[in-house]
C-alpha cells in the first residue's frame, strides 16, 4: 500500500471514529510519526467532525509560528502540502480548530538524507577513503570497512546539524591486496524504511595477482620480450631498475626491445594497478655476447713527464659475464690481466722508453674486443753524445764531421758554438760538416741540446795543426803541375760548394766562416 492510499485509509478511519463518537467535535491531523527523505513531498490533512457551525482552521508550530500554504478542501477538511522537504521543515505542526471552542491535533515531521551509495577511492599509495554524499542527520550514520563478513575497521562520525558529506579512511594490510573490500554505511534512525537504511560498495583492492616472466637470457642484438601477467582490466607500467635511477619503459603487458644491448641487461619491474592499489613483480634479463669495446684511461690529462707516477686503467662491461680483461703493449714485459670489469697498470717512474701504444683486450666465451691508447712521455735532453770524425785533431785544410745525439721528447734543437768568438752553427739533424779547417778554428766547441723542458751541454776540443812550407826546387817544371793541381783544387771546391748547398746549413766552409 503506497503512502497516498495509507493517508486515505487513515482519514476514513479517523472519520469513522469521529462519526461513531459521543457527538462532541473532534480534530484529527494525519499522518502521524512522519519520516520522509529530503526533497520528497508531504501532504498533511486536518479533519474536524461534530462541529455544528462552520469551523475555523489555524496552522502553526510549537514555536507559535504560523504555517502558510494551507488550503481548504471542504468545510470540515484542510490540507498542507510540502513539495520539497528540507531540514527547515523538521518541526511539530499543530492544526487548531475553532468551533465555538478550540481544539487541536499535532504531528511531528522528521527528515533524513541518504541519497547515494558510498564511493571508495585511493587517498594515497595504499590508503583508501570511503565517502557518502549529503547525509542527514549525520550522527545517526555509521561507516564500517569489511572483507566479506569480517569487520576490518569502524569509523565514528562526528555530529553535525547540517547536511554534509562524511568519510572514512582505512589502510588495508598487504594480505588484502587483490581481495574485495567493502565500505558499508548504515543509517540507524527510527522510521526509516528497512530497504533504505543500508548502502554499501565493494571494490577489488588492487589487482589479484601480477607476475613477470621468469629470468630471461638473450643474445646481444636479439629481440627481447618480457610479459606481465595480471588481471584483465589492470593498468600496466614497466620500469627498468638501475643503480642510480628507475626508468619508465612502457605501459603494455608485453615489453619489447627489438635490439638488445648490454644496457638491456638488469632488473625489470612490472607494476599492475587499478584505481585503488597496485602490485609489483620483478624479473631479470641476462645478455650473452662479446664485451663492449673497453675504455682505456690515463691518470694524467696531458702527456706525462719523465719521473711521473702513471697509472693506465681499463674498464669494461665484462663483469656482466665471466671473462678476462688485460693490458699490454708499450714497455710492458708482462700483461696486466684480471677477471674483473677493471684492470690497472702502474708505472711508478715513467721514462721515455715507456712511450708507445698500450692495448686493452676484453674477452669472454662469446668473443673479444680491443682498444688502445698512445702515451708520449715528455723529457728534457739526456744521455747526449758528441762524436768527431775522423778526429778532433786534424791538419789545416782538412774537414771534420761532428755527430751529435741526445734522447728527449719533444725533439731537441742542437746548436754548435765556437767558444772563442761565439760563432754558432745549426743543424736540423745534429750533424755538422766543418770544411777547410784553419789553425784559427782550433779551440773549445760547445754543443747545446735544448727543448721546452730543459737542456744539456757537451764540449770538445778541436786541434788544427799548421802545415809546413816546402821550398820549391824545379820551378819551371813544377808550374804546369801546380797549374794542374790548381785546376783540380778549384774543381774540388766547386763540387764541395755544390754539396754544401744541397745539404743545407749543417755544412760549413770554415775559411768562409772566418
Amino acid at each position: 500500500m503506497n503512502r497516498e492510499n495509507q493517508l486515505i485509509f487513515g482519514l476514513w478511519i479517523t472519520a469513522l471514529q469521529l462519526m461513531t463518537g459521543t457527538g462532541a467535535f473532534k480534530v484529527q491531523l494525519q499522518p502521524k510519526a512522519i519520516m520522509r527523505h529530503m526533497n520528497e513531498s508531504l501532504e498533511l490533512m486536518c479533519m474536524v467532525v461534530g462541529c455544528p457551525s462552520k469551523a475555523t482552521f489555524t496552522w502553526k508550530t510549537t514555536s507559535d509560528i504560523s504555517v502558510s500554504g494551507t488550503k481548504e478542501v471542504n468545510s470540515t477538511t484542510w490540507r498542507k502540502v510540502y513539495n520539497h522537504l528540507t531540514t527547515e521543515d523538521e518541526v511539530t505542526v499543530i492544526c487548531v480548530v475553532d468551533c465555538g471552542e478550540k481544539r487541536q491535533d499535532s504531528t511531528k515531521i522528521k527528515v533524513y538524507s541518504f541519497p547515494t551509495d558510498p564511493v571508495i577511492f585511493r587517498k594515497d599509495n595504499l590508503t583508501l577513503a570511503c565517502t557518502v554524499l549529503r547525509v542527514y542527520p549525520v550522527h545517526h550514520f555509521q561507516l564500517v570497512w569489511l572483507h566479506g563478513d569480517t569487520v576490518l575497521s569502524e569509523s565514528p562520525v562526528e555530529s553535525a546539524e547540517e547536511v554534509k558529506d562524511i568519510s572514512s579512511v582505512y589502510t588495508p594490510n598487504v594480505e588484502y591486496l587483490g581481495k574485495n573490500i567493502t565500505c558499508r554505511v548504515t543509517l540507524d534512525l527510527y522510521g526509516v524504511p528497512e530497504d533504505r537504511r543500508v548502502r554499501s560498495v565493494t571494490v577489488q583492492y588492487g589487482p589479484s595477482f601480477v607476475k613477470v616472466s621468469s629470468n630471461t637470457t638473450v643474445k646481444l642484438g636479439e629481440r627481447l620480450e618480457l610479459r606481465c601477467d595480471t588481471d584483465e582490466n589492470a593498468n600496466i607500467t614497466w620500469w627498468k631498475i638501475g643503480s642510480r635511477k628507475v626508468t619508465l619503459l612502457g605501459r603494455n603487458k608485453v615489453l619489447v626491445i627489438e635490439n638488445a644491448t648490454w644496457s638491456s641487461a638488469g632488473e625489470y619491474e612490472c607494476e599492475a594497478s587499478n584505481e585503488l592499489a597496485s602490485r609489483r613483480s620483478k624479473g631479470g634479463v641476462t645478455l650473452q655476447g662479446p664485451p663492449n669495446i673497453p675504455k682505456l684511461r690515463l691518470s694524467h690529462a696531458a702527456n706525462p713527464r719523465a719521473g711521473d707516477n702513471v697509472t693506465i686503467t681499463c674498464n669494461s662491461d665484462i663483469s656482466i659475464l665471466s671473462g678476462r680483461l688485460s693490458i699490454s703493449g708499450g714497455s710492458l714485459n708482462v700483461e696486466g690481466e684480471k677477471e674483473s670489469s677493471s684492470v690497472s697498470i702502474n708505472i711508478p717512474s715513467v721514462q721515455l722508453k715507456d712511450s708507445g701504444l698500450y692495448y686493452c683486450k676484453a674477452q669472454n666465451e662469446f668473443g673479444s674486443t680491443k682498444s688502445n691508447i698512445s702515451i708520449s712521455v715528455l723529457a728534457p735532453p739526456g744521455n747526449s753524445t758528441v762524436l768527431v770524425h775522423p778526429s778532433s785533431e786534424v791538419m789545416e785544410d782538412q774537414s771534420i764531421t761532428v755527430h751529435c745525439r741526445t734522447v728527449s721528447f719533444p725533439a731537441a734543437s742542437i746548436t754548435l758554438t765556437r767558444k772563442a768568438d761565439g760563432v754558432e752553427f745549426r743543424s736540423p739533424n745534429g750533424t755538422f760538416h766543418l770544411l777547410n779547417l784553419k789553425s784559427g778554428d782550433k779551440g773549445t766547441y760547445v754543443v747545446n741540446f735544448t727543448n721546452e723542458l730543459g737542456y744539456e751541454v757537451q764540449t770538445f776540443e778541436l786541434i788544427v795543426k799548421e802545415r809546413q812550407t816546402i821550398t820549391p826546387i824545379l820551378t819551371k817544371t813544377l808550374v804546369p803541375a801546380v797549374s794542374s793541381m790548381s785546376l783540380l783544387t778549384a774543381a774540388g771546391l766547386l763540387i764541395r760548394h755544390l754539396r754544401r748547398a744541397k745539404k743545407g746549413s749543417s755544412e760549413y766552409n770554415m775559411s768562409e766562416a772566418l
